[in-house]
């Protein structure tokens, strides 16, 4: 690779994730630890990166995920914990999965985590489709497939019936979708507007993935998405305040996965 594309590669990652560590890049970029230190002092004397103890960071400078200004607000609530949502979501794929991703904040870390596995993502998120795009590049990696439909300002999501009819030509094996509140009873939702389309994503699927840090517990949203005995897996990060409520989702028969923000 290119040592230019391969410092874009790396401040792209940057937009996503804040901090960096030369193991994960080389995991990322399939690099050496010196060809990454390398481009790391490089980015840092341009001063297009800060140092950190192992790794960089993003500078002030850099823009923030491309993304509509309340979706990039609510983007960075829990992120730690949404990232490593999504890392162990990412781990369920297989090369040649077919998956649809519901457009949201925790389902956009998956971008960092897929963008280069050979799997076809269909999704109703501008910014998904976007980010997985940058990420990529050249390489070859993740097809992307986008559904048509009305944009909703907010979350760069598209819905409506161009959506719903582009949904149902396809069959995934995953589903992964995001939510505004779970309890042992259902998953919930506030955008009544593209409830119609994210139900069509849980049909067309073999298997559910919900992807809910620990702050939608407990809550309920408006609208509901599915019930929780629909989700094939629920994946949340581990905190003290859910440990109950997860027990009791745990004894409908839901497979609950916990993972660590540290």
């Amino acid at each position: 690779m290119k040592r230019r594309l391969r410092q874009r590669q790396i401040l792209q990652l940057l937009q996503i994730t804040p901090e960096l560590g030369v193991g994960e890049v080389c995991e990322r970029l399939g690099a050496s630890p010196a060809t990454i230190r390398r481009e790391f002092a490089q980015l840092h004397a341009e001063g297009r990166v800060e140092k950190t103890w192992g790794g960089i960071r993003a500078a002030s400078a850099l823009p923030a995920a491309a993304g509509p200004p309340a979706f990039s607000q609510r983007l960075v609530t829990n992120s730690a914990e949404k990232r490593a949502i999504a890392r162990a979501a990412a781990g369920l794929l297989e090369d040649g999965d077919v998956v649809i991703i519901d457009g949201g904040t925790t389902t956009f870390h998956l971008c960092e985590f897929i963008a280069l596995k050979p799997i076809r993502i269909i999704t109703n998120s501008l910014v998904i489709a976007q980010t997985v795009d940058r990420l990529k590049g050249p390489m070859l990696g993740a097809e992307i497939h986008l559904t048509g439909g009305q944009l909703q300002p907010e979350s760069g999501v598209v819905a409506g019936p161009q959506a719903e009819a582009f949904l149902r030509q396809y069959h995934a094996k995953w589903a992964f979708l995001g939510a505004a509140g779970v309890d042992e009873r259902a998953a919930t939702n506030y955008n009544e507007a593209v409830l119609a389309s994210e139900r069509l994503m849980i049909g067309q699927s073999d298997r559910i993935a919900l992807l809910a840090d620990h702050s939608k517990f407990s809550r309920t949203a408006m609208c509901a998405l599915c019930p929780l005995s629909a989700v094939s897996k629920l994946i949340t990060d581990t905190h003290p305040g859910t440990q109950a409520l997860l027990q009791r989702i745990r004894h409908t028969g839901v497979d609950v996965l916990e993972v660590s923000a540290h």
